[in-house]
């Protein structure tokens, strides 16, 4: 066993190499399995450790649960080689480990306040099996002061050891995207903080075995805790002002894909492209774990508040838009078939977590309209589990339907051919389009109704 504390920045670099240093990662989603798969190419020996047995079975057989690039050729590498384990049992994951990273979901409740519990409950099993000179990293996002605030005093109350003496404890926030995780833990930069100094060397040493950027210190755990929400809430107001400026287009009848890049010709724009809202785990949940800390200290965060709202809004906007369509054609949702291409809450990739996409069909379906699903990513398999009728293909999914909504832009997506698909559907169809990626003159020209969130030009 290694003393995280004491152990100088080359021995603890020869100790990871030579598969002295044994990690549990806490937590085997989107973000700790990759985390734990990397640790073990570094050289280390990593125990994953979560409740799911699915997710441990799966990833002892090195098979990865999640659809991540270049995940599940490095775990099956290390689940041979035995460099990688998985297992349920958080006492014994954690008593065998030196390095302890807690990487578990932050989430928001049904009255969108931070939901901390699954940080809580980690917390508290870390620390009834953390032993002597053990580090312990915290990289979930969280609202500035919770890694002290519920991390540290978890772990404390209920191993009786001190933080800072008995155990290390660090920050470092995760910085990458699903579809693209591998690549973007390796080649963002690091943001690192400590309880002290002690703590702060031995994170960053090794973090530095996986992480090819630099690695940036910061003078606190606050700080660093805040850096993550900012820049990630940051984007979300970006979003919001680009979807506010789609919807001014629309009623003023000005195209603001064209605005738009005029507007950024100027070096200092950089506006956004607009769509049917924002998903994904992290720009729909952080925003309000920043504005519940701010309440604490009195701080009304309006811009943030007010973002969100603006992009919580975009499936009800589509609606209209889809309406306007139907209207146009001499239609109702009552007597409409709508295939919806894309469910997935960005390009590309395969998954659902807060979709945009799954509001609007739910307002879709509430409205009367028959929903046919499709996404290339998803089996027909999946859709049907997912409760949505679905075709196993493109062509066979708008056949006989009166609207196309284009709401995901897949590269499948991309080069729409409306004329090839025009034969397949009822006569006098309409297509709305979320995704800014079709041209708006060639699908009139076939004697298609257009609709496109901040196509201004074709709002009639």
């Amino acid at each position: 066993m290694i003393d995280m504390l004491k152990v100088s920045r080359d021995e603890l670099k020869r100790a990871i190499s030579r598969g002295d240093l044994t990690i549990a990662v806490v937590g085997l989603g989107w973000m700790g399995l990759p985390h734990a798969a990397l640790f073990a190419e570094a050289g280390a020996r990593v125990i994953g450790i979560d409740v799911n047995p699915r997710i441990v079975e799966k990833a002892n057989r090195g098979v990865s649960p999640i659809d991540e690039p270049g995940l599940e050729k490095l775990l099956r590498k290390h689940a041979r080689s035995g460099h990688f384990r998985a297992t349920e049992n958080i006492s014994e994951g954690v008593a065998a480990s030196d390095v302890i990273l807690l990487v578990v979901p932050t989430l928001i409740d049904k009255n969108n306040k931070p939901d901390y519990s699954a940080v809580e409950i980690a917390s508290k099993s870390i620390g009834k099996s953390i032993r002597k000179g053990s580090l312990v990293v915290f990289e979930s996002t969280a609202g500035p002061g919770i890694t002290e605030k519920i991390v540290k005093v978890g772990i404390e109350k209920s191993s009786g050891l001190k933080c800072g003496e008995d155990f290390g404890l660090a920050y470092s926030p995760m910085r990458a995207m699903s579809g693209r995780t591998m690549t973007d833990l390796q080649d963002y930069c690091r943001v690192v903080a400590g309880v002290d100094k002690k703590s702060l060397d031995a994170a960053m040493t090794v973090l530095s075995s996986i992480t090819k950027n630099n690695l940036i210190r910061v003078r606190d755990i606050k700080t660093a805790e805040a850096s993550k929400l900012f820049e990630t809430i940051y984007r979300d107001v970006s979003i919001g002002l680009a979807n506010q400026f789609a919807c001014f287009c629309e009623a003023a009848g000005i195209d603001y894909k064209e605005t738009r890049e005029a507007a950024n010709t100027q070096p200092y724009s950089h506006l956004l492209s607009p769509g049917i809202g924002v998903g994904g785990h992290c720009l729909p949940v952080y925003p309000y774990l920043l504005t519940d800390e701010a309440r604490g200290f009195g701080v009304r965060m309006k811009l943030v508040t007010e973002a969100r709202k603006a992009n919580e809004s975009m499936p009800g906007h589509v609606l209209k838009l889809t309406a306007s369509a139907l209207k146009s054609v001499g239609r109702s949702f009552k007597r409409s078939r709508i295939a919806v291409l894309g469910i997935a809450y960005r390009p590309d990739v395969k998954e659902l977590r807060f979709s945009p996409t799954l509001e609007l069909i739910a307002l879709l379906k509430r409205r009367g309209s028959r929903v046919i699903v499709f996404d290339p990513k998803f089996s027909q398999k999946e859709m049907a589990a997912l409760g949505y009728d679905t075709e196993p293909t493109l062509r066979k999914a708008v056949g006989r339907c009166d609207c196309i909504v284009l709401a995901v832009a897949h590269s499948e997506f991309k080069n729409l051919d409306v004329q090839s698909l025009l034969p397949l559907m009822n006569r006098n169809p309409a297509i709305v389009d979320c995704t800014q990626t079709l041209n708006p003159v060639e699908i009139e020209k076939t004697g298609v109704v257009y609709r496109g969130v901040g196509r201004g030009l074709w709002t009639r």
